[in-house]
């Protein structure tokens, strides 16, 4: 009986995809996934074996495969899939290209981590082995993502300025926290120091800290001595909790420029029970700029501490704040430094200018009442100076112009008589 065209088209259509699906599964890569663990944990693809894990933390992924036949070039990956900031944050690893013989099996260890602000749920861990030319091997296994019962992060470190500053300045900083455990944190400490030029403030303290709440330090003043070498150095914030048991840090990088490295000069006082300040004399400060601090050294030369509060007179030029408030504790034989912070007004008269800083000693008595001077330089002086000089460049640029078009017309007029005329109009015969 013969076939119909209309029938062995379709077969041949038919037969010809049979073929081309096992060739694909032939091209299958040779390798099959045995068994996946995390720390000794074996998972499953199934919901009776789920591997629970806390955020932030870093796990092993031991996989072992085994090779049905040789190949080179194998590949394997794990990833976990569906977290909201993974293009930034990516939970991956993979293992570099090797060689499998038949019948032998291997053991690759992958490392990843978990985000700090992975949300809490279940999630697939998906492991691929592949080759160059290959279709790729695929298992899922479930594991549970789950916040610690003590977990506090460091979510920003800010600093003023952010990238520059002038050695013999201030730093100001602030950190903010955020607490990712199941249980509130009591008198979490916080700390910012500047470790290589041996700089920092006294610490804050958050009283309490629910759990997902974020909370921002006090400001920290960390001042730069003049003398201090110019370089890049870490600004570092340092957060402990748990009754101390845990820290967590975060550094930021901050370039210290040259200073004025000299002593400055200093208005001395001593009063009659052993209190000595120290003040330094002139700062330039630039109207509507940066504030600028005057260190404000208290010495106690006694044997008790003692308390002092200190106010400030200034006229509506400028605005003022002390780094640590107005009360300073100083214990007997030590001393504390308190930054008067100035910043100029906008409006701010060009000039000097006087501060009035005022000291008393607990009872209420005016240990010293001493001036601080200003010179209030204008915003935009540097650019008037610097457009002054512009003109000046051109105007003398357009005068040597006039000058060589001169000279230029006077060799022009000086050829056009041409090389037979004479001095005094004489004509030359030959």
């Amino acid at each position: 009986m013969k076939m119909s065209k209309s029938l062995f088209l379709p077969l041949v259509v038919i037969l010809f995809g049979v073929l081309m699906a096992g060739s694909a599964l032939a091209a299958a890569v040779p390798v099959s996934i045995e068994a996946v663990d995390i720390d000794n944990f074996e998972l499953s693809a199934s919901e009776l074996n789920i591997r629970d894990l806390e955020r932030g933390e870093a796990f092993d992924v031991k996989i072992k495969v085994k090779a049905s036949a040789d190949a080179n070039d194998v590949e394997i990956r794990a990833f976990v899939s569906g977290f909201e900031f993974s293009k930034t944050e990516d939970i991956s690893d993979e293992t570099r290209p090797f060689n499998v013989e038949t019948n032998v099996s291997y053991v690759k260890t992958l490392k990843l981590k978990l985000p700090e602000r992975a949300d809490e749920d279940k999630y697939r861990l998906r492991i691929i082995v592949a080759g160059r030319d290959n279709d790729e091997v695929i298992k899922n296994f479930r594991i549970k993502v789950t916040p610690s019962d003590h977990e506090v992060v460091i979510k920003d470190l800010s600093v003023n300025p952010e990238d520059t500053v002038k050695a013999g300045s201030v730093v100001l900083a602030t950190v903010r926290v955020k607490n990712l455990g199941d249980s509130q944190e009591d008198d979490v400490k916080v700390r910012v120091s500047i470790p290589e030029l041996g700089v920092t403030d006294n610490p804050d303290f958050i009283d309490e800290l629910d759990a997902e709440e974020s909370a921002t330090s006090e400001e920290f003043f960390l001042r730069i001595k003049s003398c201090a070498k110019p370089g890049t150095y870490d600004v570092k914030a340092e957060v402990t909790f748990e009754e101390g048991d845990k820290t967590v840090t975060a550094t930021r990088q901050i370039t210290v420029t040259k200073g004025a490295c000299e002593t400055p000069a200093t208005s001395t006082s001593v009063s009659a029970n052993g209190v000595k300040i120290y003040a330094p004399e002139q700062q330039d400060v630039v109207a509507g700029g940066v504030a600028v601090s005057y260190p404000i050294t208290i010495t106690n030369d006694g044997t008790t501490s003692k308390s002092f509060s200190l106010s400030v007179a200034a006229s509506d030029w400028a605005t003022v704040r002390l780094s640590q408030g107005n009360v300073v504790a100083v214990k007997g034989g030590d001393s504390q430094t308190v930054y008067l912070m100035v910043s100029a007004n906008k409006n701010s008269p060009a000039g000097a200018q006087v501060l009035v800083v005022r000291v008393k000693d607990q009872a209420g008595d005016v240990v010293k009442e001493f001036p601080l001077s200003a010179n209030v330089v204008a915003a935009g002086a540097g650019a008037s100076n610097l457009g002054s000089t512009v003109q000046l460049l051109q105007l003398g640029l357009i005068a040597l112009i006039v000058v060589l078009v001169v000279v230029g017309v006077v060799v022009a007029f000086r050829r056009m008589k041409g090389p037979g005329q004479g001095e005094e109009g004489t004509q030359t015969y030959y």
